[in-house]
């Protein structure tokens, strides 16, 4: 049986944060390079993009569960359902998809999920969550009384805000 404490899946955050200091830097490099303010501002907003897109699909946790049922956070939002509404979940390589009534949800762990691949740790973990999840399902359909895990605080990590203005500034000034 399943641990009553929500478990918790959630992308290789060494991956992440690291997709967001190239991004910063790949862009502070190419604002220094171009020399008029439009393209600057471009390069800020093409930064600011890339940060959300990394922060929505690489840093967030992906999927929380307990014998009462489970929460998938993908890019559209945070989804909470008990397991009676749950008709099948499957993991498949890096991602996870839940079927309910109100149609199918899919999360991935990880984004670059030929990584996950190279190391006998992480080759298995798909394996290892289906049968957590299936267990608790199990579990939760048997009647333990539990209410879903509360869906999680999805706030950005001031880390996160402090880079996006680092390289605001630095593709800013990198122009004067």
């Amino acid at each position: 049986m399943s641990q009553p404490e929500p478990q918790v899946v959630r992308p290789n955050q060494v991956l992440g944060w690291s997709a967001v200091v190239v991004a910063v830097a790949a862009t502070v490099a190419a604002g220094a390079l171009t020399d008029q303010l439009w393209a600057r501002l471009l390069w800020v907003g093409v930064m600011l993009l890339l940060l959300e897109e990394l922060w929505r699909y690489d840093l967030r946790p992906r999927l929380l569960w307990n014998d009462g049922g489970l929460v998938l956070v993908d890019g559209r939002g945070v989804h909470r359902h008990a397991w009676t509404e749950v008709g099948a979940v499957g993991v498949r390589d890096n991602r996870v998809t839940v079927r309910t009534s109100g149609g199918v949800l899919e999360a991935r762990f990880d984004r670059p999920w030929w990584l996950a691949r190279v190391h006998p740790s992480t080759r298995d973990r798909p394996f290892r969550i289906e049968a957590r999840l299936r267990a608790a399902q199990d579990a939760g359909l048997a009647g333990t009384g539990l209410e879903p895990p509360p869906a999680p605080t999805v706030r950005r990590p001031v880390a996160l805000y402090l880079l996006a203005a680092a390289g605001v500034l630095l593709v800013t000034l990198a122009g004067v």
